[in-house]
């Protein structure tokens, strides 16, 4: 092999993974899903959509929230009720 086609072959190498990074916003998106799954566990998705139109009304959403969830959970629910607004 050349000097020539080695160095092309590490520019398509670099590349394909320069590409295979770039659905980022989607595997975060998916691992929100999957983390509403996790949440959807502990509250039916009639809570979760009743949780998600108070926050979006400014209404008050303490009485929605059971008892029992992280705060993480509480963060996931909150950036849920964000990303649907």
């Amino acid at each position: 092999m050349a000097k020539v086609d080695i160095m092309e072959i590490e520019k398509i190498d670099r590349d394909r993974k320069t590409g295979d990074n770039m659905d980022g916003e989607k595997r975060a998106n998916d691992k929100l899903e999957m983390r509403t799954a996790d949440l959807s566990n502990k509250m039916s998705i009639t809570q979760i959509n009743k949780y998600i139109s108070a926050y979006q009304s400014g209404d008050p959403v303490k009485d929605l929230i059971p008892p029992g969830l992280t705060k993480s959970e509480l963060i996931q629910l909150q950036k849920l009720a964000e990303k649907r607004s």
